[in-house]
């Protein structure tokens, strides 16, 4: 199974612009969304939103310490902003399983060796979740399976009995 992966750190808010996001932490994003129309129905999208990304073919986990390691110098201002009840701060991993841009996992089930991706499985380091916390982020992963239903691989199709 080929899987796509990316993760991004956003700051997100409805009343703070990125711009303004960068004038208070002194570090540039990588992508920024303006918020859109202030009427309800119309909003998209529905706040502003600052953001530093990864994307590579590394593992979750080496991503996030990428953009943690990138945050790091600016840790003390970003505690400061995150205590404005308008700012949420989001850890976001995007998976897509059986894109065919991904990466593969050795087809016989064993470990990656050092160097190759590892798209599956992923863990988080105490040093990762304390930042986390201190920054009051939320951990959010979207998983897309895009494999065809109708696939007829019996390696993912349901045993039938004969």
């Amino acid at each position: 199974m080929r899987t796509l992966q990316y993760c991004y750190f956003a700051l997100k808010s409805t009343t703070m612009s990125a711009k303004d996001i960068t004038n208070r932490l002194l570090m540039q994003p990588d992508e920024v969304m303006v918020m859109g129309s202030r009427h309800p129905e119309h909003r998209v999208p529905r706040c502003h939103a600052w953001k530093i990304v990864r994307r590579s073919t590394e593992s979750v986990d080496d991503q996030i310490q990428h953009l943690v390691d990138r945050l790091s110098p600016v840790h003390p201002r970003l505690v400061t902003l995150v205590t404005d009840p308008d700012v949420s701060p989001v850890m976001e991993v995007v998976r897509y399983f059986h894109h065919e841009e991904g990466v593969q996992a050795p087809p016989d089930g064993s470990l990656p060796m050092l160097g190759q991706p590892r798209p599956l499985g992923w863990s988080l380091s105490p040093l990762i979740l304390q930042f986390l916390s201190s920054t009051r982020t939320t951990l959010d992963v979207d998983e897309y399976d895009l494999s065809d239903e109708n696939d007829e691989n019996p390696a993912t199709s349901p045993s039938v009995a004969g």
